[in-house]
């Protein structure tokens, strides 16, 4: 192969792109359909190659010479990008129009070239693909980084990690530190560990360290965390079994929300879970009072009441900051399904959207709006549910007597009125000392992609709905619309 740079204007995407398997015609075409397939993500890209000047030279595009261009075979999102930054108006979308004009306009500079590597024919540009996109390959491919490996690396750069990957990496390491006697429960800690890693934070979320009377405490080095409970590892010993076995069997979709991690406390983990009545006088750290099957419980409580006092002196911080979310569509699901063993109660999926929201302090067009809502199963409807998710909860924090409570007037965006609201009932949301859980999931949609999406259901006519992300829209934003209908009673 030669190698050449090239100027996005002597490129074409190509029009057999595998993520966009039906095909395209032309580049305004194949430049609309990566914009719906992921907009936030391409212009995530387009800054990201603005800010740095120059494409990452690690990943090396693959052209092929057609006449007088060059079709990309590998590379087409970074050159969708830098083309959109050049001209705008390749976008059909006017907010994303906007999006990328705001770039261009903003003085920062993208590359004018990427270096390419040119191939003589799709065939031989086919197997690095292969190996680019498919995985380790029995190690010839690209063989990416554990959750571990990778918050290792950002640690290294003093980059931010993800905090529940921190949780994770914290509550595995101070387990088996704690449980060390037990070598079958550290073999099965390490076994999710090495496959499932950022599950064990999000299992250890929300209303589990609230209920279970966990904290997080910083660590003397400033730069890890112990995990810290009212109850000794030896009363604690039969839940952490079932915990990690349940991990071990079951995907992030179990427990991916505080109803689910609720549901599983009162349910199947209830008969593992130790007194209330036994519990200390104040949180201890787990791994220094490690478990010992050769120890009377009655002395490792009063082991870990005779330090709890000095516990006490420190700051525990209880909650955590919730990740997992309350009800979304989890974007880190690491394992398949399976069953947990035991009785489990069944959560049947909600059949009408916002079902369990009543709003009669608001106008009576939205309640009315509400009521032809919950009349369409979501299963049969759901390209309209997820309109009527936006809808509803656009028409509700835009209600006259909303704004006035929220502080927010009525040419806000979208976002900025549902931030107002989750911030007027709990301004704690963003810390770890949140007092509203069930506003997290609320408000997770909100700084991530859920109202994005909402956006693209009316904006975007290649966006496509399905049930899933209208019952997400609708437990994500039920308690929320609830809330806001009581507080301007």
């Amino acid at each position: 192969m030669e190698y050449k740079r090239l100027r996005p204007s002597q490129t074409l995407l190509d029009p057999q792109n595998a993520r966009l398997p039906d095909g395209t015609s032309n580049d305004r075409e194949a430049i609309n359909r990566l914009l719906a397939e992921g907009y936030t993500q391409l212009l995530a890209l387009a800054r990201d190659l603005c800010n740095r000047g120059e494409a990452n030279p690690t990943e090396l595009p693959i052209a092929w010479k057609d006449g007088s261009k060059y079709v990309v075979f590998e590379g087409n999102r970074r050159f969708a990008a830098l083309k959109l930054v050049a001209d705008p108006m390749l976008a059909d979308d006017p907010a994303h129009r906007t999006a990328f004009k705001r770039l261009r306009d903003s003085g920062k500079k993208p590359p004018t070239t990427i270096f390419c590597a040119i191939t003589n024919s799709r065939e031989e540009a086919d197997p690095w693909l292969t190996l680019r996109h498919t995985g380790a390959n029995d190690g010839v491919g690209v063989r990416t980084w554990s959750a571990q490996q990778t918050a290792v690396h950002r640690q290294r750069m003093k980059a931010p990690v993800d905090s529940g990957t921190t949780r994770s990496i914290a509550i595995a390491d101070e387990l088996t530190e704690a449980y060390q006697e037990d070598t079958e429960l550290v073999a099965l800690i390490n076994a999710v560990r090495a496959s499932k890693l950022t599950n064990i934070g999000r299992l250890f979320a929300g209303v589990t360290l609230t209920r279970m009377q966990f904290g997080m405490k910083q660590a003397s080095d400033g730069d890890s965390q112990t995990l810290t409970a009212r109850h000794t590892a030896n009363q604690l010993h039969d839940y952490f079994v079932w915990a990690f076995n349940f991990l071990n069997d079951n995907s992030v979709d179990a427990f991916k929300n505080d109803a689910l991690r609720g549901d599983l406390l009162n349910n199947e983990a209830a008969t593992f879970l130790p007194s209330a009545a036994d519990s200390l006088p104040d949180h201890v750290r787990l791994a220094d009072h490690p478990f010992s099957s050769e120890v009377d419980d009655t002395d490792n409580k009063d082991q870990g009441r005779d330090s709890a006092d000095e516990d006490s002196k420190e700051d525990v911080v209880t909650g955590g900051d919730d990740t997992g979310g309350g009800g979304g569509d989890d974007q880190h699901d690491e394992g398949t399904s399976g069953s947990s063993g035991g009785t489990k109660r069944d959560k049947k999926p909600e059949r009408f959207l916002y079902s369990g929201v009543k709003l009669p302090n608001l106008s009576p067009n939205i309640q009315r709006l509400l009521r032809e809502a919950k009349a369409l199963p979501i299963d049969d409807n759901y390209a309209t549910a997820c309109v009527q998710a936006r809808v509803i909860l656009e028409l509700a924090v835009s209600d006259p007597k909303v704004l006035a409570w929220s502080g927010k007037n009525e040419s806000d965006k979208l976002a900025q009125k549902i931030r107002g609201c989750i911030y007027r009932l709990d301004p704690d949301i963003d810390r770890p000392q949140k007092t509203r859980q069930d506003l997290v999931q609320a408000f997770m949609e909100v700084n991530e992609i859920g109202v994005v999406y909402m956006h693209q259901f009316m904006h975007n006519p290649m966006a496509r709905a399905d049930p899933h992300l209208a019952r997400r829209f609708s437990g994500a934003f039920t308690p929320l619309l609830n809330s806001i209908n009581e507080a301007v009673e």
